[in-house]
């Protein structure tokens, strides 16, 4: 078979038609990279999107983001777009076209029945949400329009417009024609929710203490009795925000009233303090407690105008001020601690990582890590918490994905047949073999009491900052135990105009006979000076007599230099 040139010419130029026409779509930015696109192919396509019918409801900030954000896709009769037992991958819209959805058994017996029909307007694909697998599979019916995102970016756009993104989250509930095994699922699956743990202006419990309600009854109470104006009805926008405060006015307050509070920041803890147990809200939901021009809202206010405290109520407040403000001085340094754990790695700024490494250095658990490591974990490190006992973090056989360290609380571990074989406390880590060992979950974790709080380091981070260390760590053994565990570093060195590597060594752990045997060998002989780290003889002069007394010190010098012994 042979080809004329004029048939050549006439593919050529119908592949640039094509392409032109693709050029000249509404949708020709959302095929690429976010970060390709320019400001008219964003405009063009949000502008189209207002135009759709699943998506004209929304707001017009919302579908500028998704012309950011989202990705388009055409797809054609009969594509299996999510399987059921896969773990989510993207977020999916349906603008046009129709999708059914199975189980995979229904799907096996040709003509088994669907469960539920999406059409445009309606989303899928909620196991990112949760990390958890897809409950069922999604098929097109007929060609379908869709716009989707991946877990990372839909995550970022939910974090900063949770509320508008609340519109393009389909409740399956209320779609026509469920058929009962539907319904079965609906109840037994996991609600279509991100973590709230990522975002700051969200409560860490289900219920908030007494303690802390109570400080929220107190402030309210001697703001409305004395401070008036500084609750009250404010516009922002044209949109009137009920009997609400001022971030900022309130850290003044704060300041003016309590002197044991000298700094702003520790004043803007206090507010996240209340925030982070529910009885004080950001009226948008959107932010932390911040010491900025941004309105706050206490509880008791929130679904109405809340009572006007009586004389016998403010004389009862005035009187326990001072204990709610000493109450809240000390819960504002790990509110603080919490707000920049909860954000993502992205928005840490240095001082935040500061905060974390600050903190990790007291952690049990990290105390075998270099200082280097521990920094490298502080900022990405995350905060996880969970209201109520019983719940499951992971079941035995799960694909392990992250680490975690108790912060408060405890959880107990199961193994199949065996029931409960421990239990773990504050300090105590767990999930760490799965991910060494790239292995499923050797047991189930559940939380053993209420509002247990974590920190958290997923899979990717794991692998990149330990594993990358294991392999520079230097491990010295007896009778099958560490003795002394080394970070080996690299340092170039100049040899006549020529670099080569050549490596110190950083005391990561041991014993305490063994780390002051190495420093004597080391770091008190010139000629292997050069291999130590040199902060090791500072810190172990320093802080020795906390884990090596003076006369054991003195016994273990002796028997390593028995001629200085009487």
């Amino acid at each position: 078979m042979s080809f004329r040139s004029s048939d050549f010419s006439s593919a050529t130029s119908e592949i640039k038609q094509h392409n032109m026409k693709i050029v000249n779509t509404w949708y020709s930015g959302l095929l690429k990279r976010p970060l390709d696109r320019t400001s008219e192919e964003i405009e063009r396509a949000s502008a189209h999107l207002r135009d759709m019918s699943a998506t004209e409801k929304f707001h017009h900030c919302l579908l500028q983001q998704m012309a950011l954000y989202a990705r388009y896709d055409r797809l054609d009769e009969g594509v299996l777009v999510i399987r059921q037992g896969d773990h989510g991958v993207n977020w999916y819209l349906v603008l046009s076209g129709s999708l059914a959805v199975y189980t995979s058994e229904n799907i096996r017996l040709k003509g088994g029945p669907k469960l539920c029909t999406l059409t445009s307007g309606a989303s899928f694909g909620e196991g990112i949400f949760t990390c958890n697998p897809h409950h069922v599979s999604v098929i097109t019916v007929d060609k379908a329009e869709l716009l989707w995102m991946d877990y990372k970016d839909m995550k970022l756009l939910w974090e900063r417009h949770r509320e508008m993104m609340d519109a393009a989250i389909t409740s399956l509930e209320n779609l026509p024609n469920l058929n009962d095994e539907m319904k079965k699922l609906l109840m037994l699956r996991d609600p279509v929710t991100f973590d709230d743990n990522l975002n700051p202006a969200s409560p860490i419990c289900a219920e908030p203490s007494g303690n802390l309600s109570h400080a929220a009854w107190v402030l309210r109470t001697i703001l409305l009795g004395h401070h008036g104006h500084m609750i009250r009805d404010r516009k922002y926008h044209l949109r009137t925000y009920k009997r609400c405060l001022v971030g900022s006015e309130l850290v003044d307050w704060i300041l003016d009233t309590f002197p044991k509070v000298d700094n702003r920041e520790h004043a803007a803890g206090m507010g996240q303090a209340l925030l982070e147990e529910g009885v004080l809200v950001h009226v948008c939901k959107q932010h932390p407690f911040l010491d900025q021009y941004l309105f706050y809202r206490f509880m008791e206010d929130e679904a109405s105008p809340g009572p006007m405290p009586t004389e016998a109520d403010l004389e009862r407040a005035q009187e326990d001020l001072f204990d709610v403000f000493t109450l809240l001085a000390q819960a504002s340094p790990d509110a603080t601690l919490r707000v920049i754990l909860r954000k993502v790695p992205e928005e840490r700024t240095c001082d935040d990582v500061e905060i974390v490494f600050e903190e990790l250095l007291q952690i049990k658990s990290l105390q075998h890590l270099s200082c280097t490591v521990k920094r490298e974990l502080a900022s990405v490190i995350m905060f996880e918490a969970h209201s109520h006992a019983g719940t499951v973090l992971f079941n035995q056989g799960d694909e392990g994905r992250s680490w975690y360290i108790v912060a408060k609380g405890s959880v107990n571990v199961s193994i199949h047949g065996k029931g409960v074989v421990c239990v773990l406390g504050e300090a105590d880590d767990f999930g760490k073999l799965a991910l060494v060992n790239d292995a499923p979950r050797a047991a189930t974790i559940t939380l053993a009491e209420d509002n247990c709080h974590f920190l958290r380091v997923d899979k990717d981070d794991f692998n990149r900052i330990l594993r990358d260390v294991e392999a520079n760590t230097v491990r010295l053994k007896e009778h099958g135990q560490d003795v002394l565990i080394l970070e080996k570093i690299p340092i170039p060195v100049d040899t006549n105009g020529s670099f080569h590597s050549e490596y110190k060594y950083s005391v990561m752990a041991g014993t305490p006979e063994k780390m002051l045997e190495y420093l004597l060998e080391t770091a008190m002989d010139p000629k292997k000076e050069h291999q130590t780290a040199g902060t090791f003889l500072d810190d172990f002069l320093l802080t020795h007599s906390i884990f090596f007394p003076d006369e054991k010190l003195s016994e273990a010098i002796t028997n390593q230099y028995p001629l200085w012994g009487p």
